[in-house]
């Protein structure tokens, strides 16, 4: 898979390699998880590379060494989102002898990537991305390797939950509303974060329960 490094293909980032890898290694992450953090709250179009830079109490300079363009970055910040969540799913299984405590593990492994504010994040490069006509070939390569690799693990997460001979319909329509609730959870409580914690188990216990009763009534 193409990284951020190689994906825009500069030689002057190609020559530099070996020394990045070395020299301040932290600044990388910083300026990864500042760009996360101001693309949240300014949106991607605002979250401009000064302000990036501000915010990791560092300089522009830092930024075009690590990664030459905003581009890049940008790839960068996908990357690492998603290399995290390939992470902490790849050793994981769905687990539960019914249907009703797999499609709960199947929940909690996608909801730690879907419904955390990276993804929000995350969204917001990948939509752009797709959307901009400035958008380098080799950038549109590795994002469609970077969503390739994901969902790879998200199907696998899903047979093992529903079955290895689940139908494509029902196995989309189950990641759409596992992702789209854990979405609507998290800015639900972007907006109202005094919300009692017991009224957002409520919440998730009936759509869990709604879950099941789908399949299971497809399955009869």
């Amino acid at each position: 898979m193409e990284t951020a490094e190689n994906a825009t293909g500069h030689a002057p980032r190609d020559r530099s390699r070996s020394r990045r890898s070395t020299k301040d290694p932290a600044g990388r992450t910083q300026i990864v998880e500042a760009a996360v953090a101001c693309i949240l709250e300014f949106g991607f179009y605002r979250a401009s590379t000064n302000e990036i830079a501000r915010r990791a109490n560092l300089s522009w300079g830092a930024i075009q060494y690590h990664f030459g363009t905003r581009e890049s970055l940008m790839l960068a910040a996908l990357e690492e989102i998603n290399r995290r969540f390939l992470a902490s799913i790849g050793q994981c299984h769905v687990e539960g002898a019914t249907l009703a405590e797999r499609i709960e593990s199947l929940y909690d492994l996608l909801d730690q990537h879907y419904g955390a504010p990276s993804y929000l994040a995350s969204m917001q490069i990948l939509l752009n991305f797709q959307h901009d006509p400035d958008t380098s070939p080799a950038a549109n390569e590795a994002l469609s390797n970077q969503q390739q690799r994901v969902a790879d693990e998200i199907r696998r997460l899903l047979a093992e939950a529903l079955g290895p001979d689940i139908d494509d319909a029902r196995r989309t329509a189950m990641f759409h509303m596992i992702r789209g609730f854990a979405i609507s959870t998290q800015l639900v409580d972007s907006i109202a974060p005094g919300r009692p914690r017991l009224h957002i188990e409520d919440a998730q216990r009936l759509f869990l329960a709604g879950l099941v009763a789908a399949q299971e009534q497809a399955i009869d």
